[in-house]
Order: C-alpha cells, then structure tokens, then sequence
C-alpha cells in the first residue's frame, strides 16, 4: 500500500515539473502600412484669390482632387486646377513663383518645370535670384531665369499660344525648331497650331504697354502683387533690365 502511494506521488510530482505552453493574448489584426514617400514638400498654396481651385496629389492616398486651401503644400507632380472666375498663387520654396486662372490645368515637374496644358499662367523669380524654370506647353517651352513670363493657352487653340515677356529675357523654344526665340521685355509671339512659318516677335509700343500693365491679367487681378511689379512699373518694352538704358 505504502509503495502504491509513493509511486502515484512521484508521478504527479513529474508532471508537475513538464514545462507548459505559455499562453499570449491575441493581438488586432492590422492592414499593411502604405508606403509613404520620403520627398518634402517643393512649394505651396500661398493665395487663392478666387474659387474654385483645386489640387490632385500624387503624395497623398486620396485618388481624386480636392479643394485646393491657402498653404496647403505640394509636391513634385501634383496638379493644380481652376474653373470659371477661379485664381491662385503658388509660390516655392526656392523663389519661383506662379499665377494661374482661366480654367487652367497646371502640373508640378521636376526640376522646375511647369507643365500647362490650358488656362492663363504668368510666371516670376523672386527679384535677386537667377533659379532657371521653365513652362512647358504642347506648343512651346519659355525658359526664364529671373524674369517674369505669360503664357496663355486659349480655349480655341487655333487663336494661337501666346508667350509674353512681362520683364527681362524670356526664350521661347518650338518644337522641331532649333532656332530659339527671344523676348525682352513687352515682347510677345502668337504661337498657332500647324503654321508653316515662325511666329513673328511683336513688340508693344509705350501706349500699348502702358494700358497692358494698368489691366494686365493675372497681373493686376489679384489683391496683392508679385514680387516683381515694382520692377515692371519702371521698365519699358525692349529692355531687358533696369541697368539696361
């Protein structure tokens, strides 16, 4: 009997000493993070005059454009889009700057360039510094560096794209062209679909200057001015600088 015992004892003592399984709690079950892109924001919303105004971004997840909001940040390849009476201003972080209205199609490219595909655009590098840009359209590409450009891009496009030279030198470059044309200031080409000669420079003269830059679009319409029109109030059509007689 005594020996019954002591056996049953030790078995249960050797299966008191087996390890046991560890029980852990569950935990939730998650969805993969999206990959989030590592680049910074380039520029922002610094105006907008007049909605609507909107912003499609390839930064965020959201798949459709959104109202666009004073600065709201972009990135390279976003899109900006007006509609109707619709005007904004967007302004990077190195100095370069644009207006667009008129129901304009904008998007963001690397290296500083500005790629529109209808609508009104005036374009500027703050006074000081020389940062080379460039809007590009279907029809044309102008390179500024320093300067202040306009570029329209008309709902008719047989009416032309027009590139203009609100101040300093502006180069316009056409497809299948090598010759590059140049813009001083008050100079201007119409650029028409399918012409089989060069657009002609057209220089303003002082009358016609003086109206333009009273009413100018994008220019004047807004509440505030760029950071080059106390440069283009003293200028005068053909200069290409204030040093410039």
């Amino acid at each position: 009997m005594k020996t019954s015992l002591l056996v049953a004892f030790l078995a249960i003592a050797l299966i008191g000493c087996e390890p046991q399984p560890v029980s852990t709690p569950p935990t939730a079950m998650s969805a993969t993070p999206k990959p989030i892109k590592s680049e910074k924001a380039i520029a922002k919303i610094a105006l907008i005059e007049e909605k609507p105004v909107f912003v499609l971004s390839s930064h965020s997840n959201q798949p459709d454009e959104v109202n666009a909001k004073r600065d709201m940040e972009l990135y390279v390849d976003d899109k900006i889009r007006t509609h109707g009476r619709g005007k904004t201003q967007v302004e990077f972080n190195n100095g370069v700057g644009f207006r667009i209205g008129g129901d304009a199609v904008l998007q963001i490219q690397p290296q500083n360039r500005l790629y529109l595909t209808s609508g009104k655009m005036i374009t500027w590098v703050k006074p000081g510094l020389k940062v080379p840009t460039e809007i590009t359209t279907t029809f044309g590409t102008a390179a500024i560096r320093g300067t202040t450009a306009y570029v329209e891009i008309p709902k008719d496009i047989n009416q032309g794209v027009r590139f203009f030279s609100w101040e300093g030198t502006v180069v316009v470059k056409l497809p299948n062209q090598s010759q590059e044309i140049v813009l001083l200031t008050g100079e201007e080409i119409i650029v028409k679909p399918n012409s089989p000669t060069p657009p002609v420079v057209h220089r303003l003269d002082l009358k016609e200057w003086k109206e333009i830059s009273k009413t100018g679009i994008l220019l004047r319409s807004f509440k505030t001015p760029i950071p080059t029109q106390s440069i283009i109030d003293r200028l005068v059509p053909g200069q290409a600088s204030l040093d410039q007689p």
